[in-house]
């Protein structure tokens, strides 16, 4: 006899390790104490906890409307139901004090193999004599599984607080090139934006996550660090004539230094 089953030991072992998972994987992207308190779940609220197919849409989306990631997880194993995953998400958002959550669950593998169950025969047979004796065999059938196993991923957001946000004018976080990056653009210097937030100066002058800034107002942009010394030279009002790389082409816009026009505040 063979059989296509799931067998429940490799669910509860498999749903123990997902239950744990997420916990045993946090990772925190800054130390937490370098954000302001009032950013943080207070105590009491609920936090919001979003299901997304595209998890890098997802993360664009809600960093573009003012909120820090804080940190993320992720463990591989068993699919798990929706309220056990997002009540385990929930935990840690308390616990990191985290104001939305976002996760999504994708398949990676399905394991198959086999396994034996045995089966315990029981047998009696009278003999010559009048007794009756009993006696017990052991067979084996043969059965097989199949386990769909899932990687899971959530990130964990705060707001960025009005008074903290000029220091991203005119509108757009901006990171280091890795090396993936630049093999990625073939392109060894600048900054890539990572962040444009709605409705800000940047957003209106079309910039998107990905644009690598190479140059502003005459100055070579080699690292955030000369991203950065610009930004604190600049006055409210400045204008800003940027060059920047997209899709391996050279773009130039103006912008004024600011975060919002007035008609946009």
């Amino acid at each position: 006899m063979k059989n296509v089953v799931i067998i429940s030991l490799f669910a509860i072992i498999f749903t123990g390790c997902a239950i744990t998972g997420y916990d045993a994987t946090f990772i925190p992207w800054y130390q937490l104490d370098r954000f302001p308190q009032e950013a943080f779940l207070k105590q009491n609220e609920t936090p919001a906890i979003m299901y997304a197919s595209d998890m890098d849409a997802k993360f664009r989306e809600i960093t573009s409307r003012w909120y820090w990631c804080i940190g993320e997880t992720g463990f591989t194993g068993e699919q798990l139901y929706t309220p056990i995953a997002e009540k385990k998400i929930r935990e840690i958002c308390t616990m990191q004090r985290a104001k939305i959550a976002v996760w999504n669950e994708r398949l990676i593998n399905t394991e198959r193999g086999i396994y034996s169950r045995p089966h315990t025969n029981f047998h009696s047979y009278a003999s010559p004599y009048g007794y009756t004796s009993t006696y017990t065999t052991t067979t084996y059938s043969v059965h097989s599984y199949e386990i769909d196993i899932y990687h899971y991923s959530a990130y964990f957001f705060i707001p960025i607080p009005p008074e903290y946000r000029m220091q991203y004018a005119p509108g757009f976080s901006a990171t280091d090139l890795t090396q993936q990056d630049r093999q990625a653009f073939r392109q060894n210097t600048g900054c890539r934006i990572t962040v444009v937030y709605e409705n800000t100066v940047a957003f209106y002058a079309n910039l998107f996550p990905g644009d690598i800034i190479t140059r502003i107002n005459g100055r070579d942009i080699y690292t955030t660090k000369d991203l950065y010394e610009v930004r604190n030279a600049s006055k409210i009002g400045d204008t800003w004539d940027m060059t920047f790389v997209r899709n391996g082409q050279l773009y130039r816009v103006v912008m004024k230094y600011d975060l919002y026009y007035s008609n946009n505040s």
